[in-house]
């Protein structure tokens, strides 16, 4: 195994320790040996470092203040060795165990490519398996009107991010000016076939709750990019997640029942594939918001 290459798994993290265990526990399931893991803590108070503390040996972490989530970004992949970088933040985490083994034998069969990203299981804060979130081939046109790659299911070769990782002027639509500027510069993207990584939904989350936030975000790459933004954008790509959703049943009915390299679970597969065709998430279950005392 030492001729294979060094993968390094980033996370940033700042009061979550209802899910970075498990997040820590889906690098570690992994069945790919050349694999580092550097987190990033903002300061937590949460009881995170003492759950950072009892990590593996092969897990580097610091806790400090920082500027925000790309800032610890970029702050953990100065920290890192690896020559492929995955990215998962410390509420998401790898689908199964062979999520990175996948990954660099994509990196090996097609040494061109920069960018290798897959599909997608959509979670609730309990890790219940909601949907399948499919992931098109690649298509730089559809990626400036509608982002179709979901970070955690993402890995780069580090080679494409010499210039720079993550605009941290960026807090919220981060990962898409990363993915929209590779794109813009040239840098090849495939698409596998494969679940990787998990998203987790629940209204408290950032990319949910900061309305506010992403409507800056998205104005800032429209002028930048010239993406497609607004209330209009917003229809027009409404059916095309609904129309999404249909190769994703395939995927969640082959899926159903594997085992996950998280602490996740699954209910009968008529539900999930019920999900994935008709309901609408903020429906799903465990995907209500919580009691202001009883919010994460």
């Amino acid at each position: 195994m030492t001729d294979s290459p060094l993968v390094s798994v980033l996370t940033p993290s700042l009061n979550q320790a209802r899910w970075l265990s498990h997040n820590l526990d889906s690098v570690a399931a992994q069945s790919y040996a050349r694999l580092e893991h550097v987190v990033m803590d903002g300061g937590s108070t949460d009881g995170s470092l003492d759950i950072l503390a009892r990590a593996r040996h092969d897990v580097r972490w610091s806790s400090e203040p920082d500027k925000g989530q790309s800032h610890a970004l970029n702050k953990a992949l100065a920290k890192s060795r690896g020559v492929i970088i995955g990215w998962i933040n410390s509420d998401d985490a790898y689908f199964d165990g062979e999520a990175v083994a996948y990954a660099v034998e994509l990196f090996t069969r097609h040494p061109a490519v920069d960018v290798v990203y897959g599909h997608t299981a959509l979670v609730n804060r309990d890790g219940l398996v909601l949907q399948a979130i499919w992931a098109p081939p690649f298509s730089g046109r559809l990626l400036r009107f509608h982002n179709f790659i979901a970070q955690p299911s993402v890995f780069i070769r580090r080679s494409a991010l010499r210039q720079s990782f993550l605009n941290e002027d960026f807090h919220s639509y981060m990962d898409k000016e990363l993915w929209l500027r590779l794109a813009a510069t040239g840098h090849r993207f495939l698409r596998a076939d494969r679940v990787l990584g998990i998203d987790r939904h629940y209204p408290e989350r950032k990319g949910v709750a900061r309305v506010d936030l992403l409507t800056a975000e998205g104005l800032r790459l429209r002028e930048s990019y010239r993406v497609p933004f607004g209330a209009w954008h917003r229809w027009l790509v409404k059916p095309l997640k609904v129309g999404f959703r249909i190769p994703g049943a395939g995927i969640a009915a082959r899926i159903h029942g594997e085992p996950l390299a998280f602490n996740g679970d699954w209910d009968e597969k008529w539900r999930l594939l019920a999900r994935q065709l008709g309901a609408r998430r903020s429906r799903m279950p465990g995907c209500a918001p919580l009691p202001v005392h009883g919010c994460p």
